[in-house]
C-alpha cells in the first residue's frame, strides 16, 4: 500500500521493523525506490521479517493464508513515529501491539487511520473505537469490534456509532459498503467487476482512500476513489504495481 502511494507521488514516511535478512533488505529497497522515506525503519538483528503467504483458487479467490508477523508484537514505535508535527494523515494497522496502537491514537487523534486487518487482530482496536480515528475493516472484523453478528456493513456502522465511533468504512465484498462519518451513515454499492485475482485488493482500496483524504477529499468521495482502485486491483493478476492514472486523477479532484 505504501508503495502505491509513493509511486502516485504522495510524500510518505514508512515506520516499521524488519529483520536483518534478505526479505528486510529487499523491502527497504523497494520502499526507497518508490520515493518513500525509510529513515525511521528499525532493523532487528535477531528478528525475522514478517511474511504473508496467500493461497488462491482458480477463480482468483482467497482460499487460505499463512502469516508470520510475530516480529511486530514486540515493536515499540520510535520517537519519529509519534512526532505529529506536519503529518496530515497517519495510517497504522492492527499488527501493532495494543499499547502501541493506543500511543498512536493519543498522538494523532482524528488524523489517524486504522485498518483492522483480520478477525484475529481486530480486537486490538476495540478499545480505540471512540478515539476519533477512522477505522477501516471488513464485515467479519466489524463483528469483533461491535461484539455482535451483523449481516450487512450498514448494520455494523450503526452499531459502531452507538459505541462512540465517529468515522468508519466497513466493506462487505459485493455487498454495499458502509461509511460512518460524524453521525451520518451512507451506503455505496460496488460496481460488478470481473475478478482476476484478489491479491492486494484491500491495500489498493485503502491506498486510494488515503491518497484522496491527503488531498483534502471528504470521506465519502475518498471511498469512491478507493473503490476505483479496488476494481483495478481485482482486474490485475497479482498485486497492483501502481495506482492507475485515472485513480490518481480522481483522488486529486475529489476534494470538493
Amino acid at each position: 500500500m505504501a508503495v502505491l502511494l509513493g509511486r502516485a507521488g504522495a510524500p510518505c514516511r514508512f515506520v516499521s521493523k524488519v529483520g536483518n535478512d534478505a526479505a528486510g533488505r529487499e523491502l527497504i529497497a523497494e520502499l526507497t525506490s518508490a520515493g518513500i522515506d525509510t529513515s525511521a525503519m528499525v532493523v532487528d538483528a535477531n528478528g525475522r521479517t514478517g511474511t504473508y503467504l496467500a493461497i488462491h483458487d482458480e477463480a482468483g479467490e482467497l482460499v487460505s493464508a499463512i502469516s508470520d508477523l510475530g516480529l511486530y508484537d514486540s515493536f515499540v514505535l520510535p520517537a519519529a513515529a509519534l512526532n505529529n508535527d506536519g503529518d496530515p494523515l497517519v495510517f497504522a494497522d492492527a499488527n501493532l501491539a495494543p499499547g502501541e496502537l493506543a500511543r498512536l491514537a493519543d498522538a494523532y487523534g482524528d488524523r489517524l487511520v486504522f485498518d483492522a486487518i483480520s478477525r484475529a487482530k481486530a480486537p486490538r482496536l476495540k478499545p480505540l473505537v471512540a478515539s476519533g480515528a477512522l477505522i477501516i475493516c471488513n464485515l467479519p472484523s466489524a463483528e469483533l469490534l461491535v461484539g455482535h453478528p451483523v449481516e450487512r456493513p450498514i448494520e455494523a456502522a450503526e452499531r459502531l456509532l452507538t459505541t462512540g465511533a465517529r468515522r468508519a468504512v466497513i466493506t462487505g465484498g459485493s455487498k454495499p459498503l458502509a461509511i460512518l462519518d460524524d453521525g451520518g451513515i451512507i451506503e455505496l454499492t460496488p460496481l460488478p467487476t470481473e475478478v482476476v485475482d484478489v491479491t492486494g485488493v484491500g491495500d489498493a482500496q485503502t491506498a486510494g482512500i488515503l491518497l484522496a483524504l491527503a488531498a483534502g477529499a471528504p470521506l465519502a468521495a475518498a471511498v469512491k476513489v478507493g473503490m476505483m482502485a479496488a476494481r483495478a486491483a481485482l482486474a490485475t493478476a497479482g498485486a497492483l504495481g501502481e495506482l492507475p492514472a485515472d485513480v490518481i486523477a480522481a483522488a486529486l479532484a475529489a476534494e470538493t
